[in-house]
């Protein structure tokens, strides 16, 4: 039954796709399919490093998200969560590569293997978690729920803020700094809330800016993928990674090491800057809608032709 559901998707999807194709205009009010989660959706699906070249002529593989979706002229909306808005903020913190063994069957072997950086028997893992440690203790005590995460994610995981948090290695100690980056096709706050972080950690951490680094792994970071895997955060949980300093650089390791109170103040001062900015009235009090990706069929094979 479960693959007839898909089947019947994946139909409806590309019919919206041909009638935007015939000039069609998109109307968010227009009535629409509804698509339970984990089926196809007409949009392409993000990137993830290790993956084959896209074929051109493939249809867009992306899936709905925990809680569904519906497919319109030229658009796919995904309705907005049943959340108390007045109820008590809530940050997600993911320590980075922590209990990869655990990860569900959906993320594969390459998440799996990924055990984070390691640097004079010093690892990752062991510098995130104090951070996180920490962090959490000075948001449980503005009146913040927190909840700490291994690296999988809950399945479409809903706070008002998400962060997970990672350190860099290039190997020759030479790169120093930190780096941020969010997710496409999701709410409009992220942006807000890699600023308000991004200000005053650099002030108070002295380590420049790496834009230069951000890698396509970043951007499209497993944990706020949506598209690709159901254990990710929700669409409208503002979510960043943040890669804290170079564990491969003697100046970044020693701040990281011996300063983790700073880090973990900064961080949680501007994750209360955000909040303060945004509240839940602005994060979940609307649908998100994602511009559908032209569906391109591909070529038609004859019944002799084979597979």
């Amino acid at each position: 039954m479960r693959r007839l559901i898909g089947v019947a998707v994946a139909l409806a999807a590309v019919s919206v796709a041909v009638a935007m194709s015939c000039g069609v205009p998109a109307d968010p009010r227009a009535p629409g399919t509804r698509v339970p989660a984990g089926a196809p959706l007409p949009l392409a699906v993000e990137e993830e490093p290790g993956d084959p070249e896209p074929d051109p002529n493939a249809p867009p593989v992306a899936l709905a998200p925990p809680g569904g979706a519906i497919i319109q002229q030229g658009i796919v909306r995904i309705p907005k969560p049943k959340i108390d808005l007045g109820g008590q903020r809530r940050v997600g913190i993911q320590i980075g590569h922590l209990r990869t063994e655990d990860v569900p069957n959906e993320y594969g072997t390459r998440i799996q293997q990924q055990t984070g950086t390691s640097w004079e028997g010093i690892t990752e893992v062991d510098i995130t978690s104090e951070i996180a440690d920490r962090m959490a203790a000075m948001l449980n005590a503005q009146g913040v729920v927190v909840d700490i995460l291994p690296t999988t994610v809950p399945e479409g995981y809903l706070a008002d803020a998400f962060i997970a948090l990672h350190c860099d290695g290039d190997g020759v100690g030479e790169q120093s700094g930190f780096k941020m980056a969010h997710g496409s096709r999701r709410g409009p706050y992220e942006d807000a809330l890699i600023a308000a972080i991004k200000d005053v950690y650099a002030k108070a951490t002295g380590l420049s800016y790496d834009v230069t680094h951000i890698s396509s792994a970043m951007r499209g970071y497993y944990a706020f993928n949506w598209g690709r895997y159901q254990h990710a955060t929700s669409p409208f949980t503002p979510a960043t990674i943040i890669e804290l300093g170079y564990l491969s650089n003697d100046d970044d390791r020693a701040l990281l090491l011996d300063h983790a109170d700073l880090i973990a103040t900064a961080l949680a001062n501007g994750i209360l800057t955000f909040l303060d900015d945004t509240p839940r009235s602005k994060i979940f009090g609307a649908d998100l809608l994602v511009p559908q990706t032209p569906i391109r069929q591909g070529p038609l094979r004859s019944p002799t032709t084979p597979p």
